[in-house]
């Protein structure tokens, strides 16, 4: 998977990117071990985080306040669930399609989430 690839699916799908890639550190000083960018949609935003390994990671913070721990039974993703706590989530994704699914399925999880806290 390519950055440009990986970037592609999340603007296809209507995410705005608010920070192009950039390299990472584990800290100051030490060699970038990977690079991230990071994304907005309408329900949730985070960061992108492409190591230099090839392993991907996507970083999800629901802009509704919900621990995602307590919903990781719900969801139907792909992607492995690496962590979460409170309303952090990490999911480390395979490949460009189970990407693409997963986020679709997060926008669809995260509006039905909305519409029946707002009844």
């Amino acid at each position: 998977m390519s950055e440009e690839e990986i970037m592609n699916v999340f603007t296809k799908l209507g995410a705005k990117i608010t920070k192009g890639w950039y390299p990472v550190s584990e800290r100051p000083g030490r060699p970038p071990f990977g690079k991230e960018f990071e994304y907005s949609f309408d329900l949730f935003w985070g960061k992108v985080h492409l190591r230099n390994d090839g392993d991907l990671y996507v970083h999800v913070i629901s802009k509704d306040v919900f621990n995602w721990k307590d919903r990781v039974k719900d969801l139907k993703l792909k992607g492995e669930i690496v962590d979460a706590a409170g309303g952090l989530m990490w999911i480390k994704e395979n490949d460009l399609q189970s990407l693409e699914d997963d986020l679709k399925f997060l926008m669809t999880y995260l509006s039905s989430v909305k519409a029946s806290s707002s009844h």
